[in-house]
């Protein structure tokens, strides 16, 4: 057309040249912040950088627990599911690696607050209608009933099916009340194999209620994990390798 002028290829060049340089130093940045952010707060370097919010599990981060435990044995479990926003997440992970995903719950929202709880989360909170409705929302999400397994009931009743030598390499522990997540906790230990992955929610380490109370007592007695990670009150525990005899 009349008047247009056309860039000669040299031009173009310079543009995608610019415009590749400029991109790479944005990558750059992004990773600078992210390595610097996690060596400031003592996390792994390779921890996503993600927008988080309180109370829930971001899918990146999901990636990353799931990232460390490819080589691991033991299947992956979720204890406090709620709507399966993470569990979602966490079993199609599972499949990937040849694995099944767990859930417990009781589906019917909470059990009675105890004494430790100061009254938070009374009974029924968070009923999302039974294992069916849960199973209904999975279904929506496009996970297929055929790769996860539900454990219905109250924390510790929900334990007692499980077969006995059943190991986990990945376990997200998310049931906000004391006496429930120190349950857990004691019938998770053994049953996480080494290197494996316990993460726990709701961790506030001055806190002295709720789960954050349980975790710190499990923690003065149990030595066989060791932390890896803490951000967005959420603690990363992996289990260590049993001790070689003398």
């Amino acid at each position: 057309m009349p008047g247009t002028v056309v860039p000669d290829k040299a031009s173009v060049a310079s543009i995608l040249h610019q415009s590749a340089i400029s991109m790479i130093l944005k990558r750059l940045a992004h990773s600078t912040r992210r390595l610097l952010s996690n060596s400031i707060h003592g996390n792994p370097l390779d921890l996503p950088r993600v927008a988080r919010q309180t109370g829930t599990w971001a899918h990146a981060d999901i990636e990353w627990l799931a990232s460390k435990v490819r080589t691991v044995a033991g299947d992956f479990a979720e204890i406090g599911v709620f709507r399966g926003a993470a569990f979602r997440k966490l079993a199609r992970l599972a499949s990937e690696q040849g694995k099944r995903a767990h859930a417990f719950d009781s589906f019917v929202g909470m059990n009675e607050p105890a004494a430790e709880d100061g009254g938070h989360y009374p009974k029924g909170k968070f009923d999302i209608g039974g294992p069916d409705q849960f199973s209904s929302l999975m279904s929506e999400a496009g996970v297929e009933r055929s790769c996860y397994e539900l454990w219905p009931g109250y924390v510790p009743d929900c334990f007692t099916a499980v077969p006995p030598g059943k190991q986990f390499s990945l376990v997200i522990l998310d049931v906000d009340h004391y006496h429930p997540t120190l349950d857990a906790l004691r019938w998770l230990s053994p049953r996480i194999s080494p290197s494996g992955i316990l993460a726990l929610d709701d961790f506030l380490p001055h806190a002295d209620i709720l789960a954050s109370k349980a975790i710190k007592e499990f923690l003065q007695t149990n030595h066989d994990f060791e932390r890896i990670a803490f951000f967005n009150q959420q603690l990363i525990l992996r289990k260590l390798a049993p001790a070689a005899d003398s």
